[in-house]
């Protein structure tokens, strides 16, 4: 019985960028409609760029000894580990969604470390690769924090993503055309 909830618990870390980039989705789209194609955006480029430009360029490997935590996980040892991929997106997403919001300081640092804690037991990771994907991830958050701070401040916030003012629009057209005014 207990193993299932340590499984569960390693779970939590194995698909830990996904659930903190979820998460990080949700509040940026609470924020704003800009914030949140912004978040995707630099979630969807910084996780290419570290698979495909920096963990190619560094050429650091995996632990030899790493343990898969998915049966499909085999292909891993082919691919470099620094900077982790798991680290970066996690801290990424976790800094961003704390910045816009200022909420749930604590699960997200709990669900970092687990993510962290998770990628070295099963040794797919050493520390400075975990290190160095957490850096990258921070300022990665702050960068896109201030990018959405600079755009909030130049009135981007407000692009016209309510439905009801777009229907509320097309009513006003629809007015002035049945009225002969155009």
């Amino acid at each position: 019985m207990i193993e299932h909830y340590v499984d569960l618990f390693w779970g939590i870390g194995y698909f830990g960028w996904q659930i903190s980039s979820l998460y990080g989705l949700y509040i940026s789209f609470l924020h704003s409609f800009v914030s949140s194609i912004i978040f995707i955006f630099v979630l969807l480029f910084s996780g290419w760029a570290n698979h495909v430009i920096l963990k190619n360029y560094i050429n650091d490997p995996r632990p030899v000894d790493s343990t898969p935590f998915l049966s499909s996980e085999h292909f891993r040892k082919k691919v470099n580990g620094m900077p982790s991929g798991h680290a970066q997106l996690t801290a990424y997403s976790l800094v961003l969604a704390y910045l816009l919001s200022h909420k749930n300081l604590y699960q997200s640092l709990a669900l970092f470390f687990i993510t962290i804690y998770q990628r070295y037991i099963y040794k797919n990771h050493t520390i400075p690769q975990l290190f160095v994907g957490s850096i990258i991830g921070i300022i990665v958050g702050y960068l896109t924090y201030y990018i959405i701070t600079y755009l909030d401040n130049n009135n981007f916030k407000n692009v016209n993503t309510n439905f009801e003012d777009i229907n509320s629009t097309q009513t006003n057209v629809g007015s002035l055309l049945q009225n002969n005014i155009f």
